[in-house]
């Protein structure tokens, strides 16, 4: 018998910043396989945080991006194995946002090491966390106003359409 237990689920946040056709990714630190690993800025949401201030606030510390407006897109669950055989059960808030016009900067000493904004053309040459390959597609299709399972408000739609430059 293991000792070895199953944990969640564990609330999570990220954004989908995309402007100009480029999307905003970070490179996960320490990759549990060793290698390269993308995924959308966010993180854990702390104890009586709410969804959209830890988005805020994991955005400063792994992008230094302030974000100025956020829409809630969609709600991800999913469950992945740790390499000590750890069942982990993760609940994901995915949000569109609107970040500053500043120059990214790379966390120091956190679990991503590098921040870029990728050409949506190149996006698929990455290698990409599952959830964020999901939300990229999601907020895409939304985007494009292909998305027939979510109803958003126009002038918000608009307004990131805008500025993502689609």
């Amino acid at each position: 018998m293991s000792d070895v237990t199953n944990t969640g689920p564990h609330p999570r946040v990220y954004g989908v910043a995309i402007r100009r056709g480029e999307a905003l990714l970070v490179r996960a630190s320490k990759p549990h396989d060793g290698e390269e690993m993308w995924w959308l800025p966010g993180g854990g949401i702390d104890f009586g945080e709410s969804p959209a201030t830890a988005l805020r606030r994991e955005f400063i510390e792994e992008t230094g991006l302030e974000v100025l407006s956020e829409l809630l897109i969609d709600v991800l669950d999913d469950t992945r194995t740790r390499p000590n055989g750890q069942l982990v059960h993760s609940l994901r808030v995915i949000y569109m946002v609107v970040v500053d016009d500043g120059e990214p900067q790379a966390e120091a000493d956190g679990t991503t090491d590098h921040v870029e904004w990728v050409p949506m053309t190149k996006v698929l040459e990455r290698r990409l966390a599952p959830y964020a390959e999901q939300a990229l597609s999601t907020a895409l299709q939304i985007l494009n106003g292909s998305s027939g399972h979510h109803t958003h408000r126009v002038d918000a739609i608009e307004t990131l359409r805008n500025y993502a430059g689609l």
